[in-house]
C-alpha cells in the first residue's frame, strides 16, 4: 500500500509540473516578489499631513536673509521649501524607524531645544532699573574695574648674559640710583620699554604672570628689582597707579543686563529640571571603580560648566 501511494503522488506531481496554469501562477508570484524587492511595498493610503505654514516659510526666508544679506527670489524660495519638505519627511521617517534612539547627538539637540523654550520664556521680560541695580549691588566684584599701572623697565637679557644676568641687573640698579639714564642701560629686545596704564592681566600677557604679580605687589615709587621673567632679569619703575574701583550702573548697564538675563535663564532651566526629576524614579548603577557614589542624582540640579576633556 505504501509503495502504491508513493507512486500515485509522484504521478500527480509530474502531471502538475506540466500544467500551464501552474507555470503562469509561478511566474506571476516571481514577478510580484521581484517588484517588491525593487520598488518596495505599496504606498497604500496617504499618511499624516505635512503642512509647511506661512510662519515656517517666513523662517526659511529669514534664515536665507541672515546668511546671504538678501531675501531669496521665488525660484530660490521654492527650492529651499522643497528641501525642507524632504527634511521634514526624512525626520519623521527616521523617528518612526527608531533611528533617533541611543543617538547622543540627537538626544543632546532635543534637550537643547527643550531648554531653549524654557529659557526664552523666562527671559522674555526686560529687567527694570531696580532689578539691574539690585543685581549689581549683589555682585559688585563682577564689575569692579581692576587696578592699572604704568611701568618702565630695563632688561638684563637671560639668553645673552646667562647666569650673570641677575648680578648684572643688580649693578644696573645701583647706577639707576646714581642718576644714570635708563636708556643707557640694559639690553634691547622686542618688549616695550614702557607700558601705559595696564591691568595685571595685560602686563602678564607681555612679561609673564610672575613678573606681573611682583610689579603689582610693589608699593614704592623708586626703581626696584631684579624681577625675573622668561626673558631675563628686569629693573622696574612704577610710574603711575590707577586704583581699582566700583562702577555705577550707567557704566556697565549692558553687561549687567546680559548677566541678569543669563541668570534668569539658568534659574528657569534649573527649576524645570527639578520639577521633571520629581516625575521619575531615578537610580544610578555605578560600575566598580565608582561604587559608593550616590545612587540618586541631586533633586535640585544647578547650572554649572561641564568638565573639560582631560581635566
Amino acid at each position: 500500500m505504501e509503495v502504491g501511494g508513493a507512486s500515485l503522488v509522484t504521478s500527480f506531481l509530474r502531471r502538475a509540473i506540466r500544467e500551464p496554469l501552474l507555470h503562469f501562477l509561478a511566474i506571476g508570484f516571481a514577478l510580484f516578489v521581484a517588484n517588491g524587492l525593487i520598488n518596495g511595498p505599496d504606498e497604500g493610503p496617504p499618511g499624516e499631513k505635512v503642512v509647511i505654514s506661512e510662519g515656517r516659510v517666513n523662517q526659511i526666508a529669514e534664515s536665507f536673509l541672515l546668511l546671504s544679506g538678501r531675501l531669496p527670489n521665488r525660484p530660490e524660495l521654492e527650492v529651499l521649501v522643497d528641501d525642507f519638505v524632504s527634511e521634514e519627511i526624512g525626520y519623521r521617517e527616521a523617528v518612526a524607524m527608531g533611528l533617533d534612539a541611543d543617538d547622543t547627538i540627537v538626544r543632546r539637540r532635543m534637550r537643547q531645544k527643550l531648554e531653549f523654550l524654557i529659557e526664552d520664556g523666562a527671559a522674555s521680560e526686560a529687567p527694570t532699573e531696580a532689578e539691574l541695580q539690585a543685581w549689581l549691588d549683589a555682585n559688585p566684584d563682577l564689575y569692579r574695574l581692576p587696578e592699572r599701572r604704568a611701568i618702565r623697565h630695563v632688561l638684563a637679557n637671560g639668553d645673552k648674559r646667562g647666569a650673570a644676568a641677575k648680578a648684572d641687573a643688580e649693578a644696573m640698579l645701583s647706577k639707576l640710583g646714581s642718576g644714570v639714564e635708563p636708556t643707557k642701560l640694559g639690553d634691547s629686545s622686542m618688549l616695550p620699554a614702557a607700558m601705559p596704564l595696564t591691568t595685571e592681566e595685560g602686563v602678564a600677557a607681555q612679561f609673564g604672570a610672575e613678573f606681573a604679580a611682583s610689579v603689582f605687589a610693589h608699593q614704592q615709587k623708586d626703581w626696584f628689582g631684579p624681577v625675573p621673567s622668561p626673558f631675563g632679569q628686569h629693573l622696574v619703575l612704577v610710574m603711575n597707579v590707577e586704583p581699582g574701583r566700583s562702577v555705577p550702573l550707567a557704566e556697565v548697564r549692558d553687561k549687567v543686563r546680559a548677566d541678569w538675563i543669563e541668570s534668569r535663564r539658568n534659574i528657569a532651566r534649573d527649576e524645570f529640571h527639578a520639577r521633571m526629576r520629581k516625575r521619575y524614579d531615578i537610580r544610578i548603577e555605578w560600575p566598580e571603580p565608582w561604587q559608593g557614589l550616590s545612587e540618586t542624582p541631586n533633586p535640585q540640579p544647578k547650572s554649572r560648566p561641564m568638565p573639560e576633556v582631560g581635566e
